[in-house]
């Protein structure tokens, strides 16, 4: 947990209690800090190794409650202390892991923050995690006062009720979704630097609620476009594929296009869709809050027209 002397008011703590995790290190960047960006790499590094000396897998939570501003060539910056000195957070925090490039460490960043939303990009594929949420997905400035509105109290707020509710557990992707589907609040980014799946952990107390048996309520609208062509055979198999799938993580086939290839107009859960966002081949092209007002019943198969 990172934080400049004047934002104290965000610890991410209370965010972390509802899990069998040990208790949060704070790093407080200080005002004399001429170097604030190495000072947070060697903490984060330092985490990171401790990490890997554990039993089995691990995950490194790391949140960051200072102030935020657009860097020169698109990336996010942390601004910090009364001299307004400036550190490359996504180089300092967010690289740094593709450097130390453990298998067995995932890590979600909670950038709290102003301009939050240019620390998403593009994922790479691998067998391990790095997960980033951001305060807004396009609002440059941080419009929410502390400490009732920020996305550290959304967070808190969302992983307690799913607690107190009974869940077995959240998923940090579905948490954004949800926190995405209210009206009029501004919406988080979230996004996989690495990786295509989000960080799940159990909550703590009674657990009788499998999320994976909830419907979404909040959905994306994409193309996917595949290079080559489908014959019926393989557009049936892949319509059971998609019905096979747990409630929460459903994908419906909403359209087969030619244009060439072969384009597939498709609507999930928000949540799967951000985990995918990004990759080649995918285009988002809607939210939505419920499903294709067309689609009248499922059918066993598809027509494709020749």
């Amino acid at each position: 947990m990172i934080l400049p002397p004047s934002r104290r008011l965000l610890a991410f703590s209370p965010c972390s209690a509802p899990f069998n995790s040990p208790a949060a290190r704070e790093f407080v960047i200080t005002n004399t800090d001429r170097t604030p960006g190495w000072s947070v790499m060697g903490v984060l590094e330092e985490v990171v190794s401790k990490a890997e000396k554990t039993t089995g897998r691990s995950v490194v939570m790391v949140h960051y409650a200072g102030h935020g501003m657009l860097g020169p060539n698109g990336n996010l910056l942390g601004v910090e202390g009364a001299s307004n000195r400036r550190f490359d957070a996504q180089r300092c925090l967010v690289e740094i892991l593709d450097l130390l490039d453990s298998t067995i460490v995932d890590t979600l960043f909670v950038f709290d923050c102003c301009y939050s939303f240019a620390a998403c990009r593009a994922p790479e594929v691998s067998g391990r995690i790095v997960e980033i949420i951001g305060a807004s997905d396009n609002t440059p400035l941080f419009t929410n006062s502390p400490p009732g509105n920020t996305l550290t109290a959304k967070l808190e707020g969302e992983i307690r009720f799913r607690q107190r509710q009974g869940h077995r557990y959240i998923e940090f992707a579905d948490v954004v979704q949800t926190l995405r589907s209210r009206e009029n609040a501004v919406k988080p980014a979230h996004t996989l630097r690495i990786g295509a799946s989000s960080i799940c952990l159990p909550l703590n107390g009674l657990n009788t609620i499998n999320p994976l048996h909830i419907p979404p309520t909040h959905r994306a609208v994409f193309s996917v476009y595949i290079s080559n062509d489908m014959s019926q055979q393989e557009l049936d198999q892949f319509a059971a594929l998609l019905r096979s799938f747990p409630r929460n993580a459903s994908i419906t086939l909403d359209g087969v296009y030619p244009t060439g290839s072969i384009c597939l107009i498709l609507s999930s859960a928000y949540a799967v869709y951000s985990k995918l966002a990004g990759m080649q081949g995918y285009r988002f092209i809607a939210e939505a809050t419920g499903s294709n007002l067309l689609r009248q019943q499922e059918t066993p198969g598809l027509l494709l027209k020749e």
